[in-house]
């Protein structure tokens, strides 16, 4: 009974001490304004200039990088040629045809990649109304300025970037199924790729934490998973690539082969952020020996492999940054704590299980409870002040796909922790009842065991969802 309320109690504090930290962040942290979109066009989108047009200008709420051919302008007679160049210390992309463009109906596709890494892209047009050629500058006369939302749509993912390949052009492949298609391949490339990462350093930290005295024989089983988890990232990596090459090449699947193309397809940010990620996932792989002090090649790899995620992520481009940041690093390594711990366990269960042994669970199940029971309140508080920053307004979580997702994702995380507490709470105390020699516990101590093993297979396919879901999130825009 002591023990029931010893635990009950602190239950409640750290419940209090989650409120508090919520509380505090929603009231401290900033609005967040810091999201890169289109702010205007000119000529602005749907607007008629009496005049010929002499160039078209992108004004966009934060600095962007062109990507590949940055504006693309369609008319009467086809594409046009033109130069495009940034402006105003990358708030601007500015198009200069070759000729002024005269009277007919225009077609201007841009593509530009946010300081995140993130692609941004868009369409919209506008009509040149009677003018000749030469008669000056573009003055549009009726139409307001183009935004976001006149035609801007967000980018499917933060690794689609580059297009500079001298293809034909057309507006319609800028939404067609095999862009669709390429964006689904790379967001699952990215689910992959964080999946396996959070497994590899949660594996490196369950090892650390949770495998102590007898449990230390298993250390190798584990540390292999961190090993094999290198190489998913690496395969991960892969098809993010090579699907953002299709996607930014408008569905040119010849493009996922072409060492142009991939070139193309690493721009601003996410040239750092996958080379950080392939060269820790060569660490984890190559790095992971038997024992935990023999890995520390695979523990620098966990380390790069998760700054190449916090580097690609939208806390990139919200301020204050140091906070955000921090946050995004705190929700990461929490999350790799407790998935990496639950899929570690599992397999340690399963092995034993599968080899006849005895499940013997309960010194490292009351550890992992301890470790697991942390990793969630870091998560959650991280996670808070993570959408209280990306979020614009409170309305953005059940307006926009988005928010929804993310209204998903955290409906998952609860149902898992759930099921954490009550392994805690119910399964755990039956396995150290049998430890300290209990005997009338004994038959619960074993139904106790078989629970645990099917609890974590239950949590590693929920956290698997919670994965995808998050991959997605990662590379949506919050607009979306």
């Amino acid at each position: 009974m002591r023990r029931t309320s010893r635990s009950g109690s602190v239950v409640i504090r750290a419940a209090l001490g989650v409120l508090a930290a919520l509380v505090l962040a929603l009231w401290c942290a900033p609005s967040a304004t810091a999201h890169t979109r289109l702010e205007s066009s000119a000529p602005a989108a749907g607007s008629t200039s009496d005049s010929p047009v002499t160039e078209v200008t992108l004004r966009f709420t934060l600095p962007v990088s062109q990507l590949g051919k940055g504006i693309v302008i369609d008319g009467p007679e086809g594409a046009v040629v033109a130069d495009v160049a940034a402006a105003e210390d990358g708030l601007a992309l500015v198009a200069t045809p070759s000729e002024a463009l005269t009277a007919g109906d225009y077609t201007v596709t841009w593509t530009a990649a946010a300081q995140d890494g993130h692609p941004l892209e868009g369409t919209f047009g506008f009509v040149v109304a009677g003018a000749a050629a030469g008669a000056g500058p573009s003055e549009p006369t009726t139409g307001g300025t183009g935004t976001s939302s006149a035609g801007a749509s967000p980018g499917a993912g933060h690794d689609m970037s580059g297009m500079d390949h001298d293809m034909g052009h057309e507006p319609s492949a800028m939404d067609s199924p095999a862009t669709d298609a390429a964006a689904a391949v790379a967001r699952l490339g990215s689910a992959v790729t964080l999946w396996s990462g959070l497994v590899a350093a949660g594996a490196l930290a369950f090892t650390a934490f949770v495998l102590r005295g007898r449990d230390e024989a298993d250390a190798p089983v584990v540390l292999r998973l961190a090993r094999w988890a290198g190489v998913l990232i690496l395969g991960g990596l892969v098809l993010r690539v090579l699907a953002g090459s299709v996607f930014v090449a408008h569905g040119d699947l010849a493009a996922a082969v072409s060492p142009s193309a991939v070139s193309d397809s690493l721009t601003g940010t996410t040239l750092r952020e996958v080379g950080l990620q392939a060269v820790g996932a060569v660490a984890l792989a190559v790095g992971a020996r038997r024992t935990l002090r023999g890995s520390w090649l695979a523990v620098i790899g966990a380390v790069l492999v998760g700054a190449g995620h916090v580097l690609g992520g939208h806390s990139n481009t919200v301020e204050p940054r140091w906070l955000v940041v921090t946050a995004d690093v705190a929700h990461l390594a929490a999350a790799a704590t407790w998935v990496g711990g639950v899929v570690s366990m599992g397999l340690l269960l399963r092995a034993r299980h599968r080899n006849g042994y005895d499940l013997d669970a309960p010194l490292m199940a009351a550890r992992f409870s301890v470790v697991a029971a942390l990793s969630v309140t870091v998560v959650g508080v991280a996670g808070v002040v993570l959408a209280v920053g990306i979020l614009d307004r409170p309305e953005q979580l059940w307006q926009s796909s988005w928010g929804l997702l993310l209204l998903a994702k955290v409906g998952v995380v609860l149902v898992v922790g759930v099921i954490g507490a009550y392994n805690h709470f119910r399964v755990v105390p039956r396995l150290t009842a049998r430890r300290r020699g209990v005997v009338r516990h004994a038959g619960r101590s074993h139904r106790a065991g078989g629970m645990l093993l099917r609890s974590a297979g239950r949590e590693t396919t929920l956290m698997v969802v919670i994965v995808l879901l998050t991959a997605w999130l990662v590379a949506a825009s919050v607009q979306d």
